[in-house]
């Protein structure tokens, strides 16, 4: 007799339950797949688009070409889409949440900066990696879900207080009220200083800085699906189908 068949990891996120669909476990992978989102997600678009203009042709010959070059699209939306289906349990029809598991944080180098580095330092594996010809560091890796999640919120953090700051001091500059102008200059201090405590505290943590870029890369990442009352009554019981690595989608 066979073992039955184990239900489908179900969480729980702001009161919507979650099915596990897949885990995708490398740098390679997790870039495939969202590659692989965005040209379903594109052509998803691209339908949506040319459906609205054929609604809108004058002529059978412009309604006529639009319609064939929508089925084509259509055609391959479809088959692209049964791919992610197969391969990840992802479907354009239903909403889906991604969980960061691991991830590794690189900053860019100039010619001079990467010239400073020790040769012992480039030489460790992965500490240094080249993307379109420009040159990355390695700063850290981040483990466990919720601390990505923590750090991701971080980034936001510290990104909305700087526009803030530049929107205080565009105020600053325009305002002619010494009064208005005085309030400005308090608010603008307090917030500079915040901002530059937590990017202290963000360099500190991460590496990270604001006045740097940064390239994330995705070691490990979990898709869930969004579960309907019925289905999360069902989970128990049923499992969606084992994910696989896939081709990449087709692009027409």
């Amino acid at each position: 007799m066979s073992s039955p068949t184990p239900a489908p990891e179900i969480i729980e996120q702001n009161g919507q339950k979650l099915a596990l669909v897949a885990t995708i476990k490398t740098v390679a992978a997790n870039r495939e797949f969202q590659n692989n989102v965005n040209v379903v997600q594109q052509q998803r678009n691209d339908a949506v688009d040319l459906k609205k203009r054929l609604d809108q042709a004058l002529t059978a010959g412009e309604k006529d070409a639009l319609q064939k070059r929508l089925d084509e699209i259509l055609k391959s939306l479809d088959s692209n889409n049964a791919i992610m289906v197969k391969t990840y349990g992802f479907s354009l029809l239903r909403n889906y949440v991604i969980s960061f598991v691991k991830t590794r944080l690189f900053t860019p180098l100039n010619d001079e900066e990467f010239a400073k580095l020790p040769p012992e330092e480039k030489a460790k594996p992965d500490s240094i990696k080249t993307i379109e010809g420009k040159v990355y560091a390695y700063i850290a890796s981040i483990d466990g879900i919720a601390e990505n999640d923590i750090f991701r919120q971080n980034v936001q953090l510290v990104q909305t207080q700087r526009t803030r700051l530049v929107q205080l001091k565009q105020a600053l500059d325009k305002t002619t009220s010494d009064e208005d102008k005085k309030k400005l200059q308090e608010e603008f201090d307090k917030s500079e200083t915040v901002l530059k405590n937590n990017n202290d505290e963000m360099v500190k943590r991460y590496g990270f800085s604001l006045i740097r870029n940064y390239l994330l890369e995705v070691e490990e990442s979990r898709l869930y699906t969004a579960l309907s009352d019925e289905e999360a009554k069902k989970a128990n019981t049923d499992k969606p189908e084992a994910p696989a690595e896939a081709p990449v989608a087709n692009q027409n």
